[in-house]
């Protein structure tokens, strides 16, 4: 039923909303990061090697469509590709909700196999759709406080280790750069959030991610810092971190008549 609901909210509301919009005004922006360890907010889905993540968004005005791609550099091997979609019901005032999903998501996990056939360990596909609702709220305008909820659905079990159902909470924090000088900036962005696996007990965790740049550079330098506060049923590292090397872009284009 979960599944079903989710399908109809892709193939119907999404491209509804995109075609809808009367604003000609598009927009291509992304980030390409690449760091000494692939972290994840699932833990199970962390690499613990260097990895190469980017994130893309190509939209205008309320819609748009956001690819994640993941992969690791140690023989450049796939870890991820997710297809974000978003549409913004509320922008204006001081609470806005959005209403995103994935669809597909796939993360590969390496299996170990008994095959004459087949390498010891193979990389699997698991596939899945998420549901995203956000709802954020400005406390002024340094700061927006964003409260995310994420309902995974398997879109097809492959093995018995594929988690079947899960979900993750999540409280951020959106703040103004903080300016070190006049030519050197700093992010900071702190979050707290939940993750429960199946029916497993639900493990909470605390991040954040430090961003330091150079005003009007495409160029960054930055941290992920992960702690455990209560791992549940989870596992992982009880302290996990990574420093990466950051280029971002932000393009607009309009469309004539």
């Amino acid at each position: 039923m979960q599944k079903t609901i989710l399908y109809y909210i892709l193939i119907f509301i999404f491209p509804f909303c995109c075609l809808s919009q009367a604003k000609q005004e598009y927009f291509f922006k992304g980030s390409i990061n690449v760091n000494n360890n692939g972290i994840d907010w699932v833990p199970i889905f962390s690499r613990d090697k260097p990895s190469i993540i980017a994130n893309f968004s190509l939209g205008k005005d309320r819609f748009s469509v956001n690819p994640l791609i993941r992969y690791e550099l140690d023989g450049f091997q796939p870890w991820g590709l997710d297809i974000w979609w978003n549409y913004i019901i509320k922008k204006q005032g001081k609470f806005n909700f959005d209403l995103g999903g994935v669809f597909p998501g796939v993360i590969n996990q390496r299996i170990n196999v008994i095959n004459e056939d087949l390498p010891n360990t193979i990389l699997q596909p698991w596939v899945a759709a998420i549901v995203n609702p956000n709802i954020s709220y400005s406390l002024s305008s340094n700061l927006k406080l964003t409260l995310s909820y994420y309902e995974i659905l398997p879109i097809k079990i492959v093995n018995k280790m594929q988690i079947e159902s899960g979900r993750i909470i999540i409280l951020s924090s959106t703040m103004k750069p903080l300016s070190i000088s006049n030519k050197i900036y700093l992010n900071w962005s702190p979050l707290i959030y939940a993750v429960q696996l199946e029916n497993s007990k639900t493990g909470f965790f605390s991040a954040q991610t430090f961003n330091i740049g150079i005003v009007n550079s495409p160029f960054s330098i930055s941290s992920v810092i992960n702690k455990p506060i209560y791992f549940g049923d989870l596992s992982g590292k009880s302290f996990n971190w990574n420093l990466g090397l950051n280029y971002t872009f932000d393009l607009k284009f309009i469309k004539k008549d």
